[in-house]
């Protein structure tokens, strides 16, 4: 019941949203880089899961509409130098467990965020229910550079993923394991190339440092994690 009230919620800011966006918008026009992908994503938990894959690359805006990777919503109002966005995150952190502690399914992130580019770099806000199995709550907070070098631009970001207990459990408890909320500090490089003509090569390397209850999980027995992505793009301006 929980669930479908949080549906309701969102789909009526959504309407509301994608409304206030049509009054103040009289065209819409994709811009940004639509491609494919090679994704490597470990889970935190040893798992029986493929962790290798290809994927969709889709970094743009179309109207109040965005996607930026793995991250899709739609952009409520306007607030200081962002928006107040309707937002969901394909996490993809669905795994088999090796030995017997059975499927984690997939999360399914709802919620609210703003994405605020200044001329010190752009800062990011985002907060979430998962509207999947675990019924937990997640927070991502990231600060990210920008180094612009003729064909080749460099990404840097810093931040910290929030994880509350009914996620963490869902995902690396077991019937002996318990564990509380964990907070993840990781720093990435995202970079892209360009190739020429509306050609893009883009990659992001990415370290996250587990937090404690997380990495303390007989299912993770390790302190962080790595993940890459690299995706060849045509750029739509």
């Amino acid at each position: 019941m929980r669930g479908q009230s949080i549906v309701a919620v969102c789909g009526l800011l959504l309407a509301q949203g994608l409304h206030a966006e049509q009054t103040d918008t009289a065209n819409w026009q994709l811009t940004g880089d639509v491609g494919l992908g090679v994704n490597a994503a470990p889970t935190p938990a040893r798992a029986q899961s493929r962790q290798t894959t290809a994927v969709p690359y889709l970094n743009f805006d179309d109207g109040p509409v965005f996607a930026r990777i793995d991250t899709f919503g739609v952009k409520l109002l306007p607030v200081a130098a962002g928006h107040v966005e309707l937002l969901t995150r394909v996490l993809s952190d669905g795994y088999t467990a090796s030995g017997l502690d059975g499927r984690r399914h997939d999360s399914l992130p709802i919620g609210l965020g703003t994405l605020q580019v200044t001329s010190a770099g752009a800062f990011m806000l985002n907060g979430y229910h998962d509207a999947g199995k675990s019924g937990g709550n997640l927070a991502d907070l990231m600060y990210a550079a920008e180094i612009d070098a003729g064909p080749l631009a460099l990404y840097p970001q810093a931040g910290l993923e929030y994880r509350s207990s009914a996620y963490v459990r869902y995902f690396d408890g077991t019937p002996s394991y318990r564990p509380g909320a964990a907070s993840s500090p990781f720093a990435a490089l995202f970079a892209e190339i360009h190739l020429g003509g509306h050609c893009y090569l883009n990659g992001n390397l990415r370290r996250t440092w587990l937090g404690a209850s997380i990495a303390a999980s007989p299912l993770v027995r390790r302190s962080r994690l790595d993940t890459g992505l690299l995706a060849l793009s045509y750029r739509f301006n």
